[in-house]
């Protein structure tokens, strides 16, 4: 399912409300043309942070959709419904024809271009002013995390029909773009988009391998602080949240929150229906039996929409109108906790640990006694697993999974499976949409392509 399918069942849903609204109107029913409106009837004072809002929300509309996709691609969420790609994802295979590889694609660079030209309108029409309005600041966090999603998920990146580059050149654009945030928003006293900008540089200072640097400015943000991508029902509705309390296409069940780290709060859950079968694994022939639990609650399934599966209801975003983190203080822990590891520094990397965890009154860790090997399933018993445990946890179905997998060489990556066979290697990467290579001829005959 795409974004666009999403719209569609929404606009259907306000158009119904629209056309009944009509039926109980006893009113003069004329209706006034006003005439198009003029792009030069924009360029007011009054109407750029509303400008801005509409870039923010191009961006919004990305991040649930990456989050969903990602959390199928990988250990995030089970894959028990129905749809093709659920199928496909979930065994770790995805290709450039894909519906939901374009729409990834092409919603992160409308995102970025959007913000880029609200920022033109804005110099046009504020002048001078446009360096120290808040709005302005807002608009370079949404280019800059539009530009770090390309690069954390895209294999290879191209920019306004230009020729291949690594995603490395993602990270440098999210860079510049963060620190146009930073001056502009400094100016300003935004001390939010400020804030948010630094943990975006450090997130793509981590791409770019660049430690030292990703420490220092992801000091700057505190554990508290948290940036979000905005849901509200009238607008666009979390995805994942419909996936999961809308319809039973993901679940908890034989993920790692399920089978190693079950009780942690950061992977909250309910079951929604139990396997008769009491073994592991199961035999699905003796099907679900309903819980109750959920009862009322979304669809209330018991089961996958496979209609076999039984349903572990995933609770972190337990409203339709949930938002989803983009920068966070307790991804920034987790950041300095990774480059003191990189310098094999365990005394660092534990306190910095203990200080993410004791924001969740969970118990400190002991410092390990070794840097170790990451593994699966996760034994928890050296530095090396315990980051991918807190990090998994942490950033849980927030998109940044497929990221870590693939920058760590994870051994999931190598035929690791939920639900059903896994396909060896796992994708880590999204590869370079089919209708960018038609459409570009500046990368039709590159590896990426052909």
């Amino acid at each position: 399912m795409t974004a666009i399918n999403r719209k569609t069942r929404l606009g259907s849903a306000f158009a119904s409300a629209a056309f009944g609204a009509l039926l109980l109107s006893a009113c003069d029913l004329e209706v006034l043309n006003p005439g198009r409106i003029l792009d030069e009837d924009l360029n007011t004072r009054e109407l750029m942070p509303i400008i801005v809002s509409g870039a923010s929300a191009e961006f919004n509309d990305i991040v649930d959709d990456y989050s969903f996709d990602i959390a199928r691609l990988t250990d995030d969420l089970a894959g028990t419904g129905s749809y093709f790609t659920t199928g496909k994802y979930r065994r770790g295979v995805i290709d450039s024809e894909d519906g939901d590889v374009e729409t990834a694609w092409e919603q992160a660079h409308e995102a970025a271009w959007a913000a880029g030209g609200a920022w033109e309108r804005l110099q046009n029409v504020l002048e001078g002013d446009a360096n120290s309005f808040d709005g302005a600041a807002r608009l370079f966090v949404l280019m800059g995390s539009a530009h770090r999603m390309l690069g954390e998920n895209f294999c290879e990146v191209t920019y306004d029909i230009g020729p291949l580059q690594p995603r490395t050149a993602a990270f440098d654009s999210a860079i510049a773009a963060f620190n146009q945030a930073v001056t502009i928003g400094s100016a300003a006293g935004a001390t939010n988009f400020v804030t948010a900008a630094h943990g975006g540089i450090a997130q793509a200072q981590v791409g770019l391998g660049n430690w030292t640097a990703a420490a220092q400015s992801a000091s700057m943000v505190p554990t508290e602080f948290v940036h979000n991508a905005i849901y509200h029902l009238t607008a666009n509705s979390n995805v994942i949240w419909n996936e999961s309390w809308g319809r039973a296409e993901v679940g908890v069940w034989a993920t790692p929150a399920q089978t190693v780290y079950d009780g942690d709060p950061r992977a909250p859950y309910t079951i929604c229906g139990q396997w008769n079968d009491t073994n592991l694994p199961p035999d699905p022939d003796m099907g679900v039996t309903p819980t109750g639990t959920c009862t009322g609650q979304g669809s209330g399934a018991h089961q996958g929409a496979d209609g076999l599966t039984a349903h572990y209801r995933q609770d972190k975003y337990n409203e339709a109108g949930s938002d989803v983190a983009v920068v966070s203080g307790k991804e920034m822990r987790l950041i300095e906790a990774e480059a003191a590891l990189m310098s094999n520094d365990l005394a660092t990397f534990t306190a910095k640990i203990n200080e993410l965890r004791a924001h969740y009154d969970l118990d400190p860790i002991e410092q390990p006694a070794n840097a170790g090997a990451l593994e699966y399933p996760n034994a928890m018993d050296d530095a090396w697993s315990i980051l991918d445990r807190e990090r998994y946890l942490t950033l849980w179905m927030e998109g940044r999974r497929l990221w870590d997998l693939g920058r760590w060489n994870h051994p999931f990556q190598n035929g690791g499976t939920l639900i059903g066979p896994g396909a060896s290697p796992r994708v880590s990467c999204l590869p370079i949409p089919e209708i960018e290579c038609t459409l570009n001829p500046e990368i039709q005959n590159s590896a990426a392509c052909t």
